[in-house]
């Protein structure tokens, strides 16, 4: 979701209009990729308690300030700061953007997400089961427009590739899989290390792979899982928590594969970055991934390792197959997920909703 607002404020202000960026909490690790344009401004109002009636105060001076034509925004938390603090300055039509499909814990504030969702002027969504998603959460009957996430074109250079394997041990003839993602329960971290297990149990002690994964941990219970079973398998110097990393990009360049092994995604970045870098990709059939690779990746259930292994190995062994998927991928997001046309589904809501003000 943070990509897609960074990606979205440097492609608005690519075309001469100004942004600003709002953090309810703090400015997060991608804040830096907005300094180098003076068009985006962005606020972290550093608010981390429930009711905060000065970060609402603190909005509406900004609304006052900027004068805004239109707020998009982009997660449930903000929902009742902006709903009120629009309210209490001069109101400009609210577009909300759905993401995911939502996870543990959105039941329980269902009721007050629907009380405010009626301050929302429109709704755009990521994908159509997204849409689906949310439309039956908030009891949302209007239109909801799809736009589809957009990528760059991964501009790191090749010589990442060695300096990055270096870094993790990894040997040039080693089969480097790559999944990048916070660690959280929707993400089925488990599973790709029980295929991993698999992997690593049913092949020859020859064959040499390595998966490494790409995200903030925390010390969640679920994060201490993670790594307790990692430890069991004896499999610490072969899987790999790199933890948060601001050098995703080399990433690709120095994997051979990615992974997605989600139960639970709307329109993951994560797999448009991998093919967009020319990685063959395996994923679970999950959310917007099928329709977002249109046959270009292996597909798996999610929460099958078995499945998941099968797809892993396959891909080891078949070089024709990766040299295909890798191609077809990167030719797939070219076309259907760039910035530029991402930005362009943005703009045409915009002055849609602001047409009918």
């Amino acid at each position: 979701m943070e990509k897609v607002v960074v990606h979205l404020a440097k492609g608005l202000a690519k075309r001469n209009l100004e942004v600003l960026v709002v953090c309810l909490q703090t400015a997060g690790q991608l804040a830096s990729e907005l300094d180098d344009d003076k068009r985006i401004s962005l606020v972290a109002l550093n608010s981390f308690t429930g009711k905060d009636f000065r970060a609402i105060l603190r909005l509406r001076q900004l609304f006052a300030q900027l004068q805004p034509s239109i707020i998009n925004i982009h997660d449930y938390s903000s929902l009742p700061y902006v709903a009120l603090s629009n309210a209490l300055a001069k109101r400009v039509p609210v577009l909300f953007t759905a993401h995911g499909l939502l996870y543990e814990g959105f039941e329980q504030k269902k009721r007050i997400n629907r009380f405010f969702s009626r301050f929302i002027t429109k709704i755009t969504a990521v994908s159509a089961k997204v849409s689906d998603r949310h439309c039956d959460y908030l009891g949302w009957n209007k239109p909801v427009e799809i736009i589809a996430n957009g990528v760059p074109e991964n501009l790191c250079e090749n010589s990442a590739r060695e300096r990055v394997r270096q870094e993790l041990r990894c040997k040039p003839d080693e089969f480097l899989f790559l999944a990048v993602g916070n660690p959280r329960p929707e993400k089925g971290f488990e599973d790709l290390i029980e295929a991993f297990a698999h992997l690593h149990k049913d092949l020859s002690p020859d064959s040499g792979f390595m998966v490494a994964v790409a995200g903030e941990m925390n010390q969640s219970d679920y994060c201490r899982s993670l790594l307790r079973r990692v430890a069991e398998l004896n499999l610490k110097n072969r899987f790999k928590f790199l933890g948060y990393r601001d050098d995703v990009s080399s990433l690709y360049r120095a994997a051979d594969a990615f992974v997605l092994s989600s139960r639970s995604e709307g329109l993951p970045m994560v797999i448009l970055e991998a093919m967009i870098s020319g990685l063959p990709l395996i994923a679970t059939r999950v959310g917007g991934v099928p329709d977002a690779v249109a046959g270009q990746a292996l597909l798996v259930e999610s929460g099958a390792p078995a499945q998941l292994a099968e797809a892993m190995q396959r891909l080891m062994e078949d070089d024709n197959l990766r040299e295909c998927l890798g191609h077809s991928g990167r030719k797939q997001v070219r076309e259907r997920f760039g910035v530029d046309r991402m930005v362009d589904g943005y703009m045409k809501t915009y002055r849609d909703v602001l047409s009918q003000v």
